[in-house]
């Protein structure tokens, strides 16, 4: 399994953006191939937006972000002045069944 984090900083006008999009952006994500998990965090009081993705191989990561699927938060984050980061790890360790 692989792993990656999508950072952005936010401010509170754009979390309310980042929210609408992400409603929309994330059930179809969830049904790329490759995806096992979304989890999605906010921290208003640290003005950051956080996409955590359990994926079933680096492989999947890769063709995810090869497709017309990743232009649209990109484009997104273009259009809304969003500094983000992407970074991606093995899973080393999980607990859960569910994943």
């Amino acid at each position: 399994m692989y792993i990656t984090f999508t950072r952005s900083k936010v401010t509170e006008e754009q979390s309310r953006e980042v929210d609408r999009f992400l409603a929309d952006f994330l059930p179809r994500f969830k049904g790329h191939p490759g995806v096992l998990a979304v989890f999605h965090y906010n921290r208003p009081e640290k003005g950051d937006e956080v996409t955590v993705t359990v994926w079933e191989n680096e492989g999947a990561v890769k063709a995810y972000r090869q497709s017309a699927l990743i232009e649209e938060p990109i484009a997104f984050e273009s259009a809304h002045d969003l500094p983000t980061t992407r970074e991606g790890y093995p899973l080393v360790y999980a607990t859960s069944n569910q994943i």
